[in-house]
C-alpha cells in the first residue's frame, strides 16, 4: 500500500480516537517546552552572568592584585586595606616581567562627596591610570578621557559615568562643567558609556574617574594603591603569569614560608572558568529533567498504543483481510505515533517559545533566541515517536487476522 495512504489512514484513526490522541500528545508537549524553556532560559542566564563579570572585570586576559592577602572583606578601598602594595611594585611588575604586557594603578574610594552647584552624590572615586580604558575595555560616549601628560601635571580632570551625569547635572551638557570633590575643583572632560549592572545587580555607572597621579597627591594623600590591573600577553598562559606576579611581590615584599602573602591575586579567567563550568551543570541537570520528562511521554505513547491495538484488533483484522501486509500495518501505527509525537513537539516548542519569553522578562534576562533547543527538541520529538511506536506497530502487525474477526 503507498505511503501516502497510510498516512490518511493514521491521520483518520487519530481524528477518531481524539481523547487518546491528546493524551498521547500530553507527555511530549511537557516535555519539549520544558526543554526549550530550561535550554533557552539557562544560556540567556549564563550570557547575562558572563556579560556581568565582563562589566565588572573589563577583560578575561588581566589578573587582579589586591594588598592585603585575602583578609580585607568587601571591596577593597584606602580605608580598608593595609599599605602593603605600591607604586613601586606595578612599576617593577610592568618592567620586570615579560609575562605582563601592560600594568594599570588604582586607588579608589566610596565616602567622598561630589558637588555640582546645589547638588551632592557620592559616588565611587577612582584614581585609574591613563590606560585603563584599553585595559578595561571600556568607552568614552562623549568628550576625551584624560592622558599620560595630564597625570603627570596632576591635573583635576574627571570622566564621569551615567549615572553620575544624571544625577548631578539631569538633562545639562557636563562637559566644561566644574565638580568638586572633597572641596577639590575637577573639570569634566569626558562621560563613559554605560556599563550597566555587575554581577551582584549594583550598577557600575555610578562612578568618576580621575587620574592616579592626582588623587595621590591632590587628593587621598595616600602612597600606596588599593588595587593593580596587570594585562597579561598570552591569555592562555594566566596562571603562569599569576604565579610570575606572586613570585616577585614576595621577593619584593620579603615573605618567606611559612608567612602569609600580604597581597591577593585573582585572575578572572579562572573565576569565569568556575562561573562557566557551575551553569554547565546547572543546565545540564534541568536537561536531564527535561528529557525524563520528555521518555515518560514517550512511554505513555507506547502504553496508550498498546492498549488500541487490543481494542482495534476488529480494525486490525478486516485490514489484513482485504489485502493488507504486515509492514502496511506497521506503517500505519508507526505513522500514528510519529504523528503524534511530532504535533507534540510543534506544539511543546511553541509553548516553550512563549514559556521563555515570560520568563525572561519576569527575571529580566535579554531576550534571546537559541535555535538549537528548538530545533533539538523537534529531532527529539521524532525520535521519541519512532522508538515507542515501534513495540506497538510491531503488535499490531502479529495480530492474527482470523482471530480478530472472530473476535
Amino acid at each position: 500500500m503507498k505511503p501516502a495512504k497510510l498516512l490518511f489512514q493514521a491521520l483518520r484513526s487519530l481524528r477518531r480516537y481524539r481523547l487518546r490522541t491528546s493524551l498521547m500528545m500530553l507527555g511530549i508537549v511537557v516535555g519539549i517546552a520544558s526543554l526549550a524553556v530550561l535550554s533557552s532560559v539557562g544560556e540567556a542566564t549564563k550570557r547575562e552572568t558572563m556579560q556581568r563579570f565582563k562589566n565588572m572585570l573589563g577583560t578575561f586576559d588581566a589578573i587582579i592584585i589586591r594588598p592585603g592577602g585575602g583578609r580585607t572583606r568587601g571591596m577593597p578601598t584606602l580605608v580598608n586595606v593595609p599599605p602593603t602594595l605600591r607604586f613601586d611594585d606595578a612599576t617593577a611588575i610592568a618592567t620586570e616581567l615579560p609575562e605582563i604586557k601592560a600594568i594599570a594603578e588604582v586607588q579608589n574610594a566610596f565616602d567622598i562627596d561630589v558637588k555640582y552647584r546645589d547638588r551632592n552624590s557620592a559616588p565611587a572615586i577612582f584614581g585609574v591610570s591613563p590606560n585603563w580604558l584599553t585595559l578595561r575595555s571600556e568607552e568614552v560616549a562623549d568628550g576625551a578621557f584624560f592622558d599620560a601628560d595630564q597625570n603627570a601635571s596632576l591635573a583635576r580632570v574627571a570622566v564621569i559615568g551615567p549615572d553620575v551625569r544624571n544625577q548631578m547635572f539631569g538633562g545639562e551638557d557636563p562637559l566644561g562643567k566644574t565638580i568638586r570633590i572633597a572641596d577639590v575643583p575637577f573639570e569634566v572632560i569626558g562621560l563613559l558609556k554605560s556599563r550597566g549592572a555587575g554581577p551582584a545587580g549594583a550598577s557600575l555607572d555610578n562612578v568618576v574617574l580621575i587620574p592616579i597621579n592626582t588623587a595621590s597627591r591632590r587628593l587621598f594623600n595616600r602612597d600606596f594603591l588599593t588595587m593593580l590591573i596587570a594585562q597579561v600577553k598570552n591569555p592562555e598562559r594566566s596562571s603562569e603569569a599569576t604565579a610570575a606576579v606572586a613570585g616577585l611581590l614576595r621577593r619584593r615584599h620579603r615573605i618567606q614560608p611559612p608567612a602569609l602573602d600580604d597581597f591577593t591575586i585573582t585572575n578572572p579567567s579562572a573565576t569565569m572558568a568556575q562561573v562557566s563550568r557551575a551553569g554547565s551543570t546547572l543546565t545540564k541537570i534541568l536537561t536531564g529533567v527535561s528529557i525524563m520528562a520528555l521518555l515518560i511521554g514517550g512511554i505513555v505513547i507506547m502504553g496508550l498504543m498498546s492498549i488500541a491495538v487490543s481494542e482495534r484488533r476488529k480494525e486490525i483484522g478486516v485490514r489484513r483481510s482485504v489485502g493488507a501486509a504486515r509492514p502496511d500495518v506497521v506503517l500505519q501505527f508507526l505513522f500514528e505515533a510519529v504523528f503524534v509525537s511530532l504535533a507534540g513537539g510543534i506544539a511543546g516548542v511553541i509553548i516553550g517559545w512563549g514559556g521563555m519569553q515570560l520568563v525572561t522578562r519576569l527575571q529580566k534576562l535579554p531576550p534571546i533566541l537559541i535555535w538549537q533547543p528548538f530545533a533539538a527538541a523537534i529531532v527529539l520529538s521524532l525520535a521519541v515517536g519512532v522508538v515507542f511506536g515501534l513495540y506497538p506497530a510491531w503488535r499490531a502487525s502479529r495480530v492474527d487476522p482470523i482471530q480478530a474477526l472472530r473476535s
